[in-house]
């Protein structure tokens, strides 16, 4: 069964597919000294493939989804019936 989850922003449901991790570096040229000395930027995020009922496969940072359901049951479900 699969894992649902729901955009916290707008209510839309998918289906979570898998998940990724980005990184990203940029480097803006300095005003005086050009490429020599660049402003450097860099990050990181963790990320989630998603498809909509369509199919259609799209990204979210994990921070934008919650989970509805796993295996047909809630979080909660799930984890009251985890013996300690």
């Amino acid at each position: 069964m699969p894992i649902v989850v729901e955009r916290v922003e707008d209510g839309s449901v998918y289906i979570l597919l898998g998940t990724g991790f980005g990184m990203y570096k940029s480097v803006k040229p300095h005003f005086f000294f050009g490429n020599l000395v660049g402003d450097e930027s860099s990050g990181q995020m963790a990320m989630v493939a998603v498809c909509d009922l369509n199919g259609r496969i799209g990204w979210f940072q994990s921070e934008q989804l919650r989970v509805l359901r796993v295996d047909g049951q809630t979080p909660e479900e799930l984890l009251v019936a985890t013996p300690d």
